[in-house]
């Protein structure tokens, strides 16, 4: 695979760096006779085994991170039946996608292809987002055979896949099994050029895209808005593409459903430095995808990857070069700085400024609640604590 930029030196230099400290390792799995799978609720959860030690391979991590492990409660109630451990229940598509599935390659293999899987509820989601049904269903897994842990339980064994998706630093050469197999599943479209657009999302619209992608369309690429498709939609139209386009976001991460080899380009929406290369490197390099990163964004008040901030992008001197140098075809007049959405983006960054203060203001509040929020042990109190400063602080 190769790593393309279309950005300022000091962009690429440190996707480099983060680049350098991804790697790969290797997976297996962990079976626990009378293993013990505790929801703990927001003092987290894990698998502890009989003598009641928690079993590492179980923790859910995020970088060095993982949750505040919990202890075994004296009585629960048991179950006599073999589980695979699958992880818990998130309310965000993109993370549990990525985060989440990332023991899902277990179910392929024989001794746990017919097991019921197990998702701890710790946060007492209610429903369970349908997009996890969905997901499990392209997989092969029937509801009656998943399991939603809402309190702890005992069983005969548990079977647990090790975590194969560890964000920002490493990934397993199981981890794409399991989209590779959905998209095995799905009956597939024949386009080859797809870009995915966020201007029908109803939070977080990118504004001047609709004017970049129809570059993009003039130029042979399908456009689809993920948001309006079914899941399995949306894996068909990845089976067969083999350029993928789109502004960085979850939308990018479909890219795991293409097959092996192919190109993804990234269109950066923010002017900060950090956003999502690290996830999206990682994707690429385990699928064996080339990368394509290029710098767009004109926003006036420099804003971070993920923010309530509205965001624009246009015909950037970086945009242009990888036009020119890919053999695009464009009337650059349509993009021009005067031809933006300015009035659009105007409008809505008076209504930030309404209910969350000055760009500036809510930068610094941002700032205080990622600090305080490290304190705090466990992650789904963490999570709690964060919103809940974030309504305090911001109003949102």
């Amino acid at each position: 695979m190769s790593i393309k930029f279309y950005t300022s030196l000091h962009y690429s230099q440190f996707c480099k760096r983060a680049a350098a400290r991804q790697y790969v390792v290797p997976g297996g799995v962990d079976v626990i006779p009378d293993g013990t799978i505790v929801n703990a609720h927001e003092r987290g959860f894990g698998v502890f085994d009989v003598d009641g030690r928690f079993v590492a391979a179980s923790a859910q991590m995020r970088g060095r991170r993982h949750q505040f492990v919990p202890s075994v409660p004296e009585k629960v109630p048991y179950l006599d039946m073999d589980v695979v451990y699958f992880g818990n229940v998130y309310p965000h598509f993109g993370h549990f996608l990525l985060e989440h599935m990332n023991r899902a390659w277990g179910v392929l293999r024989d001794e746990m292809r017919e097991l019921p899987i197990v998702l701890v509820n710790n946060q007492n989601i209610k429903p369970v987002p349908k997009y996890i049904y969905d997901l499990l269903d392209c997989l092969g897994i029937a509801r009656d055979n998943i399991i939603i842990l809402n309190e702890t339980a005992r069983f005969r064994n548990v079977y647990i896949p090790h975590q194969a998706f560890n964000i920002p630093f490493y990934w397993t050469d199981d981890f794409v099994k399991a989209y590779e197999y959905m998209a095995s599943r799905t009956t597939g479209y024949s386009y080859e050029k797809i870009y995915v657009s966020r201007a029908k999302l109803s939070h977080g619209k990118t504004y001047g895209e609709e004017k970049i992608q129809q570059i993009f369309a003039d130029n042979g690429f399908h456009i689809i808005y993920p948001e309006t498709l079914s899941l399995r939609e949306q894996i068909g139209f990845m089976k067969n593409c083999r350029v993928l386009a789109g502004c960085a976001g979850t939308a990018l991460h479909l890219g795991l459903f293409m097959r092996g080899g192919g190109t993804v380009i990234q269109i950066k929406r923010n002017r900060k430095t950090k956003d999502s290369f690290d996830v999206q490197n990682m994707i690429n390099s385990a699928k064996g995808h080339n990368g394509i990163y290029i710098a767009a964004s004109v926003e006036p008040v420099h804003t971070q990857h993920s923010t309530n901030m509205p965001q624009i992008i246009g015909l950037t001197k970086h945009l242009r070069k990888f036009f020119d140098e890919n053999g695009f075809k464009y009337d650059s007049s349509l993009v021009a700085p005067d031809a933006l959405d300015k009035d659009a983006y105007a409008t809505a960054m008076a209504q930030f400024r309404a209910t969350s203060s000055s760009p500036f203001v809510y930068n610094v509040k941002k700032l205080i609640i990622k600090l305080v929020a490290c304190f705090i042990p466990g992650r789904v109190r963490r999570g709690r604590v964060r919103q809940r400063m974030k309504r305090w602080l911001t109003h949102n």
